[in-house]
């Protein structure tokens, strides 16, 4: 992916509202890809099987993926919380501002989705 991801913290723009006439407003809370599948070797059957397991959720572009936590650096979705929680496409959320949270809530946030990020597992 070309395009850096927004922040965790980041306030955007994606979708709209549940009465389909605003925007809807989401907060970044992580970073997200669609899901590598498993290397195939004996250490691997377990995540293979792991893999097949997990759900299929519309990847925004018309289809449907399985979804990975992953490193900002790394991502082509944002992991999203609002009213309700989505995964949506970087290239379809509109940077609208940042919470007012302090450094410290935004730096555990952050640390908290590097986490997950670095370990890749498979969003069930």
């Amino acid at each position: 992916m070309n395009t850096l991801a927004p922040d965790v913290g980041t306030l955007v723009e994606y979708g709209l509202d549940s009465f389909g006439k605003s925007p809807q407003r989401w907060r970044v809370t992580s970073w997200m890809r669609e899901a590598r599948t498993p290397e195939k070797n004996l250490h691997q059957a377990f995540a293979e099987i792991l893999f097949d397991a997990s759900q299929e959720i519309d990847n925004g572009n018309g289809g449907k993926s399985r979804f990975e936590w992953c490193l900002r650096n790394e991502a082509s979705h944002l992991s999203l919380a609002g009213i309700s929680g989505a995964i949506a496409p970087i290239e379809h959320c509109k940077v609208i501002g940042i919470v007012a949270w302090s450094n410290e809530c935004m730096e555990d946030a952050r640390n908290f989705a590097n986490r997950l990020g670095a370990e890749h597992k498979i969003l069930f």
